[in-house]
C-alpha cells in the first residue's frame, strides 16, 4: 500500500518534466484555497476513518471466536490503509496543482501515517486487548 502514493508522485513528476505538461495554476485565490481545502479534506477523511476504527474495534473485542475478530481486523486495517492512500492522493493532487512546498510536507506526514497504520502482532494483541494463549500465539506469528 505505501507504494501506491510513491508510484504516483513519481509518476506526475515524470509527466511533467519529461512531457512539459504543466497543471499549476497561477491564480492566487484558487491557491489559497487549494491550501486550505485539500489539507483540511485530507485530515477530515483520516479523523473520520479513525472513528469509524475505534468503535468497529469495540465491537470486534466482544466477539468469541479468534478467526473472526482477525478477518474483522484485516478488513479494518485495510481500510484505514485505503484511508491513508487516499489522503496522500488528495495532497499530492495538491502538489500538483500549486507546485507549494507546504503539500511536501503533508504528503511525508501521510506516508507516515499509512507506516504506523502497519498491522503488527504487538499492535494487534493491544488494540484487540488479547489474553493469555491468544496474545501468545499472535505475538509468535502462529496465527497470523
Amino acid at each position: 500500500m505505501l507504494l501506491f502514493p510513491v508510484m504516483l508522485l513519481i509518476a506526475i513528476y515524470a509527466v511533467q518534466r519529461f512531457a512539459n505538461l504543466s497543471f499549476t495554476s497561477e491564480d492566487a485565490e484558487l491557491v489559497l484555497v487549494l491550501k486550505i481545502a485539500l489539507p483540511a479534506f485530507a485530515v477530515l477523511e483520516l479523523t473520520s476513518v479513525h472513528l469509524v476504527a475505534h468503535l468497529k474495534l469495540k465491537k470486534m473485542r466482544k466477539l468469541k471466536g479468534m478467526g473472526e475478530r482477525l478477518d474483522q481486523y484485516a478488513a479494518l486495517t485495510t481500510l484505514k490503509m485505503i484511508a491513508g492512500v487516499s489522503a496522500s492522493f488528495i495532497v499530492s493532487a495538491g502538489l500538483v496543482f500549486t507546485t507549494d512546498q507546504l503539500f511536501i510536507v503533508f504528503y511525508v506526514l501521510s506516508l507516515l501515517y499509512i507506516l504506523f497504520q502497519r498491522p503488527t502482532p504487538w499492535r494487534l494483541s493491544k488494540q484487540l486487548q488479547l489474553k493469555g494463549d491468544e496474545r501468545e500465539l499472535i505475538i509468535k506469528g502462529e496465527l497470523v
